[in-house]
C-alpha cells in the first residue's frame, strides 16, 4: 500500500544503481565484510569530504553517529573495524548512557516506562564508567535520559567523555535548550545537539509530549543553537500513520528551514510504554518507501543528510546493531543491548564493563549477525519480550526469560552473574 509507486500505478523498479549495489552485496556481503569496511573507513577520511556524492553533515564529520574524521575517536573507531576484519579482540562503537530518570516531559511513548527511579548512578560512578567505555574501545557516547539537561553535573560528565578521546553528543527533548545552558554543552566540550521532534505538526507534538506549547521551545531552542555555530540533529520515529501522511518529507522541509544538517529517522519499536503492541511494526512495503529516500537524499547539495534506521538495519547493510556496534546503559546501571531493548545483562555498579560485555557478546542470539533490528522481529519478541511478565520492572533480567541459555550455561549459576 505504501510502496513507491510509478506513475502509471505499478511498484517503481530500484534503479540501476541500487540494484548493482544491492547484487554486490547479495554476492559478497553487506559491508560489514571487513575489506569493504576498512576500505570505507579510509575513504571517509582521507578523501570523503572531497567528493561531492558523498553527503557530509558537517565538513568533518559524515554523520553526527561517528566521529569527526580527524580526531582520535576516528583513529579508534578505523582501528575497531579493522580488528574486526582480522579476528582480533573487538568491542562496540557507541554506547547510549541514560545519565537521568527525570524528564519534564510525559510522552505517551515514553521507552523509559516502567524503570525504576532509584539508583541513579553518582558523578563518580558515572565517570569511572565513561572510563571503562573507553578501555572497551567505544568512541561515541550518546547521552540520553529521561531529561540530560536536568542533570546538574552534565559537564562533569561530558569533560570526562572528551578527556577519554570519545564524542559526546547529546539527546534532548528541546525544552531547555536555554543560552545558559548551551553555554554550559560549550564549556564542556559538547557541539553536537540531537533534538527529539515526534510530528512536524505543533499539536501534534505536544499531545504526543505531554507539554503543551513545547513545539514553540523547541524550535526557539534549535534556532538559538544553530546561531551560536553548533551542530544540530533532529530525531525523529516513523509510524505507519506517519507514513501514510508522508511527514517524512516534512521533517526533511523543516531541517532546510532551521538549518539542521542531519535529519535521523527511527522505526517505530514497540518498547517502554508500547512493548506489546507488534502492530506498530512497519511493513516492508513501509520500510521501502524510507530506504529510497535514503539513497537519493545525496543528490540534494543543500542537504540535510538523512540517515535511517530501516536502511542502516536492512539485511543488506548493517542489520541489527545491538551489541554488536552498540550497547545501553540506564541512569541506574543495567546494560541492554540498546536503548530499545529491555532486556539487561548485568549492572555496572555490580561488576566491570568489560564483563558484562563479554557475556553479551558470547549469548547465542548476539553471537551472531542479525539481519534486522531485532525487536522489530517477530520471533525474537516471540522468545524474548512477550515472556517478560506485565508490570515487571524493566529492564528486565534475560536470564529469566531466556530458559535454553540457563540450561546450557549451568542453571543457577548464570543467574549469579545477574544479581
Amino acid at each position: 500500500m505504501y510502496a513507491p509507486v510509478s506513475k502509471s500505478g505499478g511498484r517503481v523498479r530500484p534503479k540501476l544503481t541500487r540494484r548493482l549495489r544491492r547484487e554486490f552485496y547479495r554476492m559478497f556481503g553487506p559491508p560489514t565484510f571487513p575489506l569493504f569496511m576498512v576500505a570505507g573507513g579510509w575513504i571517509l577520511k582521507n578523501i570523503g569530504p572531497h567528493m561531492p556524492f558523498i553527503r557530509f553533515a558537517r565538513p568533518d564529520r559524515f554523520s553526527y553517529h561517528l566521529p569527526p574524521v580527524k580526531s582520535r575517536a576516528y583513529e579508534r573507531f578505523y582501528r575497531n573495524i579493522i580488528d574486526r576484519g582480522l579476528g582480533r579482540e573487538w568491542g562496540p562503537h557507541a554506547v547510549t548512557i541514560a545519565v537521568t530518570h527525570e524528564c519534564n516531559a510525559h510522552c505517551v511513548h515514553c521507552s523509559a516506562f516502567r524503570r525504576s527511579r532509584e539508583g541513579t548512578l553518582t558523578t563518580g560512578e558515572w565517570c569511572r564508567v565513561i572510563d571503562q567505555c573507553a578501555e572497551l574501545g567505544i568512541t561515541d557516547i550518546i547521552i540520553t535520559g529521561g531529561e540530560p539537561l536536568l542533570r546538574p553535573d552534565l559537564e562533569v560528565i561530558i569533560r570526562r567523555i572528551v578527556e577519554n578521546d570519545c564524542v559526546a553528543d547529546l539527546f534532548t527533548n528541546g525544552s531547555l535548550l536555554t543560552e545558559e545552558n548551551l553555554d554550559r554543552l560549550h564549556r564542556a566540550g559538547c557541539d553536537t545537539v540531537f533534538v527529539s521532534l515526534d510530528s512536524p505538526v505543533p499539536e501534534e507534538h505536544d499531545q504526543l509530549r505531554g507539554m503543551p506549547g513545547l513545539y514553540d521551545r523547541v524550535m526557539e531552542g534549535i534556532q538559538r543553537a544553530v546561531s551560536r555555530g553548533m551542530y544540530v540533529g533532529i530525531s525523529t520515529y516513523m509510524s505507519r500513520e506517519w507514513v501514510r501522511r508522508g511527514y517524512h518529507h516534512d521533517f526533511l522541509a523543516l531541517c532546510k528551514r532551521l538549518g539542521v544538517r542531519e535529519l535521523t529517522v527511527f522505526d517505530l519499536v514497540p518498547t517502554g510504554k508500547c512493548i506489546k503492541q507488534d502492530e506498530l511494526i512497519l511493513t516492508d512495503a513501509e520500510r521501502e518507501t524510507f530506504r529510497v529516500l535514503h539513497e537519493e537524499q545525496w543528490k540534494d547539495f543543500g542537504g540535510p543528510r538523512i540517515c535511517l534506521m530501516c536502511h542502516v538495519n536492512d539485511p543488506r547493510i548493517m542489520g541489527c546493531f545491538g551489541v554488536k556496534w552498540q550497547i545501553h546503559i540506564t541512569h541506574n546501571g543495567f546494560v541492554t543491548p540498546c536503548d530499545f531493548t529491555p532486556l539487561h545483562f548485568g549492572n555496572v555498579k555490580e561488576e566491570s564493563l568489560w564483563d558484562i560485555w563479554h557475556r553479551m557478546k558470547v549469548h547465542p542470539e548476539y553471537d551472531r549477525k542479525a539481519m534486522t533490528c531485532r525487536m522489530q522481529d517477530p520471533e525474537f519478541r516471540r522468545k524474548y519480550i512477550h515472556k517478560i511478565p506485565d508490570g515487571a520492572e524493566l529492564p528486565f533480567p534475560i536470564y529469566l526469560v531466556d530458559e535454553e541459555h540457563r540450561r546450557a550455561a549451568g542453571g543457577y549459576s548464570f543467574q549469579r552473574r545477574f544479581t
